[in-house]
Order: structure tokens, then sequence, then C-alpha cells
């Protein structure tokens, strides 16, 4: 059996997929597959991907569904003992599948492995910022008491480029979440899942690339939706050990404060309170932050944000 599958979702990455590709085979552990699965492009990307001649790709085509669902029929596909997911537009280093799998091979009672990595353009390495705010390399098991600025950073590390997997454990959860298209978050609901109830292993050296450049969400202004583990969190609580159960209420009440702020700066109140009612501790936390208390007092007398605006440019330009 070959010993990693490696899965790429594939849309309209026409520019970067050969990069991809090349990183891939470029590494140091050779026992892998590659499955492609090109999730509806329409700029020739799976033509690029036909014209690499090595007899480990597999291309495979589908409607559009998302990239959760694009990962899933790659699952379907993998004959792999353990699994790796790269996006269309990013790389790994030559060690990257060496250096995991000796990590997962020397620690079995690991569900998975993640790395580092770099960042952007300018290749800006993130696992200093993670050990700058707590982090470590290491074994690592999600305890069952932990402060709520430390829930977003230790989830955030669980990037699915840098992760190599237990493919066993992955369908034990039924892999990411593919409902209605998701494109943010998908990937985050499975994760959560495997380390309430799985050790994991972080090694924080970069060994892979992302490429927010080249990154549909990586742009950083745009407002994104709540995560799915906030709309359809029932699954997640029902596969939750019993003494993790409380930190996964905290864990969903910190990224529902979150997602509640992003809707209230765009005056999407229907979103924020139909949060605050699902996760009754965010509007606390959310509060916390006395301006952000103030711009959802302000979202919700209508137009006073925008009149405020108004007078707020209004005095900038008589100031010029």
């Amino acid at each position: 059996m070959t010993c990693v599958s490696v899965i790429v979702p594939l849309y309209n990455k026409a520019a970067f997929i050969r990069r991809t590709l090349d990183s891939i085979l470029a590494q140091t552990m050779p026992d892998l597959e590659v499955v492609v699965v090109d999730d509806g492009s329409t700029d020739g990307g799976a033509a690029i991907v036909d014209g690499v001649d090595d007899g480990r790709i597999r291309l495979v085509h589908q409607k559009n569904q998302g990239p959760g669902a694009a990962r899933n029929r790659g699952l379907e596909m993998a004959h792999g003992d353990y699994v790796a997911f790269l996006d269309a537009d990013d790389e790994w280093l030559p060690d990257f599948l060496a250096v995991t799998l000796q990590h997962l091979k020397q620690r079995p009672d690991c569900a998975l492995c993640l790395t580092g990595q770099y960042r952007g353009e300018n290749r800006s390495d993130w696992g200093k910022t993670l050990m700058a705010l707590g982090l470590t390399s290491g074994q690592w098991r999600l305890p069952t008491e932990l402060s709520r600025d430390q829930h977003k950073p230790n989830l955030d590390v669980l990037h699915s480029g840098a992760i190599v997997c237990d493919r066993n454990v992955i369908h034990r959860f039924g892999g990411f979440y593919d409902k209605d298209r998701c494109t943010y978050g998908e990937d985050i609901y499975l994760w959560l899942q495997v380390v309430l109830n799985y050790p994991i292993y972080r090694d924080l050296r970069p060994l892979m690339w992302y490429h927010t450049e080249a990154s549909d969400l990586a742009v950083w202004n745009q407002v994104r939706p709540p995560w799915p583990m906030l709309l359809e969190p029932e699954p997640i609580r029902r596969r939750c050990p019993q003494p993790y159960r409380p930190i996964l209420e905290n864990i969903l009440n910190t990224y529902a404060a979150i997602a509640a702020y992003r809707a209230t700066t765009v005056e999407d109140l229907a979103t924020a309170n139909r949060l605050f009612e699902a996760f009754p501790d965010a509007r606390q936390e959310m509060f916390q932050d006395w301006r952000k208390r103030v711009d959802y007092l302000i979202a919700n007398v209508p137009n006073l944000r925008r009149t405020l605006k108004g007078f707020k440019g209004d005095r900038s330009q008589r100031q010029s």
C-alpha cells in the first residue's frame, strides 16, 4: 500500500498548479500518490495537470461543489495509510512529508502531525508568531482547561496544507464539511473534532509555504461568514468526549463572539443576534472590549453608523 495520499483540490488555479505539483513530486519521501480533484475549473488548470508526466498523479473531475467536497472526493480514492492536503496555490518544502511521517511513526498514538509554515511573498515564519503566543513543538493534547485567548491560536495552527493525518481518523469524523459549497471553515470543522479526541504532534518549523498572495481567502478586509462549526455544532458535540465538553462550549462561544463582531461591522445584526442566541456566552465575551460594545450598539440604531461616518468625513474635509 502507498504510504501517503496527497489530495489537491483544484479550482481555477491554473497559474499555480504546476508549482504545487512540482513541490509534491520533489518530496524526499517518494512513496506517495497524488489525487488532484478538479472542482469544475474553467481556466485550463486540469489540462496542466494532465500534461505532467508522472504515474503517481491521478486527475478526477466533478462539478463545482467547494473545497470540502473536493477533498472528500479525493479521500474516497485515496489508498495511503496517511493522507495530506495541499491547496493548488501552495507548496511544500522538500522534507515536509519525510519529517511529518517520521513523527507519526515514532508516536503511533498521535492522529496527525502538523508543521509551521511560511506565509506570503516575503516568506514570513508563522511559527515564530505562534511560539510568541505560547505554542510549542512536541506532542500535544488539548487540555480540558485553556484560557480564552489561547483558543484560536491553538486551532489556527491546524492549517490543512501543513497536516498529515491517519486516514482512518479522518473517516471516523466523516471528512471535511461539504454542505452548500462551503468555502470557509470547512477544514476546522474536521480538525477540531480530531483534537478533541486524539493527541497530535506539532513541529512548528516552517515546512510548507502558504501563498497568501494567491489565496482567495487571504483578502484580510473581507467579512467572512460564520464558521460551519457554529452553524451545525451538534455532530461535533455528539463526538466530543465528556471531559472535553466544557472546553468545546468555550471554544464555540469564542468563535461565535468573533463571528458576531464581524457581522456587526457590516451591520448584519440578524446574524450577530442569531449567534448570541445560539451561544449565550458569546455576547459577554464580545462585550469585554468596550469598542466592540459601542460598534454593536451603533449598528443597532438604523443609519447611525452611516451618519457618524459621514460626519467624520465632513470634519476631515473641513480640517484639511
